[in-house]
């Protein structure tokens, strides 16, 4: 899983994005706070991370009652 996460880091994303993009690899779609409980970073960092995350073309936001993200697959 690390050598992912470093080559996430080379294609610019930062070592938090990189984890929680895997996280989204790993288990689909996801709330913030499912992100935030599944990888223990605090749920401030992960809102300010999936934002990135969605600018950079990495997840897929969907709108709802509660809003989630989808992962991009990588290519």
């Amino acid at each position: 899983m690390t050598s992912l996460i470093e080559n996430l880091i080379a294609f610019n994303l930062t070592r938090q994005e990189a984890t929680i993009y895997v996280e989204f690899l790993t288990h689909g779609e996801m709330s913030g706070y499912e992100v935030a409980k599944e990888t223990g970073i605090s749920r401030s960092n992960v809102y300010g991370a999936l934002q990135s995350l969605a600018e950079k073309g990495a997840l897929f936001l969907i709108e709802g009652e509660t809003t989630k993200y989808t992962p991009v697959p990588v290519k």
